[in-house]
């Protein structure tokens, strides 16, 4: 039952933790599916789990105490999430090199600064 699971909480089988989307629902996000959410998704998460792994306070975090195995967990949840990223930029990067993605920015801004 999510609704009842308190966000950024460690969830057994399977592996993962339950987060807050951008309406205030719990949701779960599986260390094996990470591909199917959005950079913000996983930036969110993934600086909520590193803020509660040291130790930081904040008030949309809940106060529960965390075992060792819920810290293991949430090292091995950001550890995936800064691997799905990487991967993501590096892919994006490819593509704009090979003309398949736009890219931002303005050139002559970047002619005048070479």
């Amino acid at each position: 039952d999510l609704k009842h699971k308190e966000a950024y909480t460690a969830y057994s089988n399977p592996r993962g933790f339950f987060y807050q989307n951008k309406d205030k629902r719990n949701r779960l996000i599986r260390i094996d599916e990470l591909h199917k959410f959005s950079d913000r998704t996983l930036t969110d998460v993934r600086t909520a789990l590193d803020d509660r792994l040291k130790g930081i306070w904040m008030q949309y975090l809940p106060q529960s105490i965390w075992r060792k195995s819920d810290k293991d967990r949430a090292a091995a949840m950001i550890q995936a999430i800064d691997k799905r990223l990487k991967i993501r930029r590096i892919m994006r990067s490819l593509e704009r090199f090979v003309g398949g993605r736009l890219y931002e920015g303005d050139f002559r801004m970047l002619q005048r600064t070479i």
